[in-house]
């Protein structure tokens, strides 16, 4: 008789992370609790109000009915971007029917062949400018659709195509050169206590910034994507490789012959992405005058049969941009399908999807609103001005670079966290010896700091919408570019230093 080994199995226990949902709401309860401490032992902090007032106000208490009430103020504050991502749901379903983009995805890895990996650092330093000139952020959520198919197709991973996108455009707005929601908010904010300074100082140097930050992110990618070739089993998404193949590519084995309506359906898809980018940039704010704007005006005049109402070029936001992917949509309902309640079905389920995402954004927003409501925001920037004081140049320009860090957690929103800080920190760095280098160094160090942290933080709603997207965990998110954010730190503070001792117009 066979005697069997009675020691018993182990039971291997596996962390299973929470949902971004989850973690927002924790973020949320964690400040409430704050709230009361620091309510209950009567701290108080300044707080300037809309017309630049200067009060001193006591941290107020929030309740517990309010962790679900500022999700809400989320919802309504983001209404933009949450109706922005229900259109481009139900737009890129109504395209992902078509599976336009997964021919297009083997016509091009079929020319590609054993050089597919060099569309990535194209595609990333096109993310990356659109990052560094306009801040590139929540636009960049109806781009994955695009990368992930083609990086699988091409033999990489999900991630591949994640980090092309997400950290193409966040090292863009780490390195912003005239970014106007980090570079134009912060300038203004520091101008408008009375000082001199203007987005051209330190230009220089912020392009320096932008090339070597942009060049080690692609260098990181490009070799993750080629050892993921060459070794699968690596891969950060290994274990939901098949059902990431099986979802974004719908059949891998599927040959799809682009015909004359997949072909229609690819030039509406490229052509509604472009228009988005070129609608959204600051044209009048980036040449001067109101020429873009006056366009606008000349055509809901003129040619109301197009328009009566939609703002010309740069002059509208994200809520217009959501009415174009609804007329391509239709558009591609008459080429793609032969009954209204076919496209009307496909059409929901995209917009259904995509819903969840929405969620996390608003509850993203949520944590903005407890910070602000309960005056802990501008306990944390009182905070700051205190604590800088004193300091050489060079001390000062890393100790606010650390300091931003954190602080870039708690306000994810680049042009929110500007407006706070500088009309209390700028006083405080132009009245420096060397206030011409203190001044941009101190935009330099936040844009790194702020443009860092919006790459991987939980309370971001572009962070959490590109990982449901591409249906990527938090935590494999954070396991796959830890290495890269400790490169990026390193190279931040060698920048910040190096540009502190050249000085002069150039930092």
């Amino acid at each position: 008789m066979e005697i069997k080994n009675p020691e018993k199995k182990k039971k291997s226990f596996k962390f299973k992370m929470l949902s971004a949902f989850s973690i927002l709401i924790i973020i949320i309860l964690v400040l409430i609790v704050v709230s009361w401490i620091l309510n209950g032992i009567g701290i108080t902090t300044d707080h300037y109000d809309g017309e630049d007032n200067l009060s001193t106000v006591k941290i107020a208490a929030a309740g517990i009915v309010d962790l679900f009430w500022v999700p809400i103020q989320g919802f309504i504050q983001k209404s933009d971007i949450v109706i922005f991502i229900l259109s481009l749901g139900a737009f890129i379903n109504v395209v992902l029917v078509s599976k336009s983009l997964i021919g297009s995805a083997q016509i091009i890895t079929k020319k590609l062949k054993g050089k597919e990996i060099w569309a990535i650092p194209f595609v990333m330093i096109f993310f990356s400018i659109l990052g560094s000139t306009e801040g590139f952020a929540e636009e960049s959520l109806g781009f994955y659709m695009i990368m992930i198919p083609l990086m699988i197709a091409a033999g990489f991973d999900s991630f591949t195509g994640l980090m092309m996108v997400l950290l193409g455009a966040g090292v863009g707005v780490m390195g912003s050169t005239v970014n106007p929601f980090v570079i134009t908010v912060a300038v203004d904010s520091i101008t408008g206590a009375g000082f001199d300074l203007s987005a051209g100082d330190g230009l220089v140097w912020r392009l320096v910034a932008w090339l070597v930050l942009t060049t080690a992110v692609i260098t990181f990618v490009m070799i993750y994507a080629a050892r993921v070739k060459k070794n699968s089993s690596i891969s950060i998404t290994f274990a939901t490789a098949e059902a990431d193949k099986n979802f974004f590519l719908q059949s891998v084995n599927e040959v799809v012959i682009m015909d004359g309506r997949k072909k229609a359906t690819l030039v509406i898809f490229a052509l509604t992405l472009v228009i988005m980018i070129i609608y959204l940039i600051g044209w009048d704010s980036i040449l001067g005058g109101k020429n873009f704007e006056n366009a606008g005006i000349w055509m809901n005049t003129h040619v109301p049969w197009l328009t009566a109402f939609i703002p010309g070029f740069g002059a509208g936001g994200l809520g217009d941009v959501a009415a174009f992917f609804l007329t391509s949509a239709v558009i591609l309902g008459f080429i793609n399908f032969r009954k209204e309640s076919e496209f009307i079905s496909n059409y929901l389920y995209g917009a259904a999807d995509i819903l969840s995402v929405c969620l996390v954004i608003a509850t993203a927003a949520g944590i903005g609103v407890i910070l602000e409501k309960t005056f802990m925001q501008d306990l944390i920037v009182t905070g700051l001005t205190k604590v800088i004081t004193g300091f050489n140049t060079l001390a000062l320009m890393i100790i606010l670079y650390l300091l931003f860090i954190p602080l870039s957690f708690l306000i994810p929103s680049t042009s929110g966290f500007a407006t706070a800080i500088f009309p209390i920190l700028g006083p405080v760095v132009m009245t420096m010896p060397d206030s011409a280098v203190t001044g941009s160094g101190s935009i330099t160090a936040f844009a790194f700091a702020s443009g860092l942290i919006n790459m991987v933080t939980p309370t971001s709603g572009v962070v959490m919408g590109a990982l449901a997207i591409s249906k990527v965990s938090y935590d494999k998110l954070l396991k796959g570019i830890w290495p890269l954010l400790l490169i990026l730190i390193g190279l931040s503070v060698v920048l910040i230093v190096t540009g502190s001792l050249i000085g002069g117009t150039i930092f």
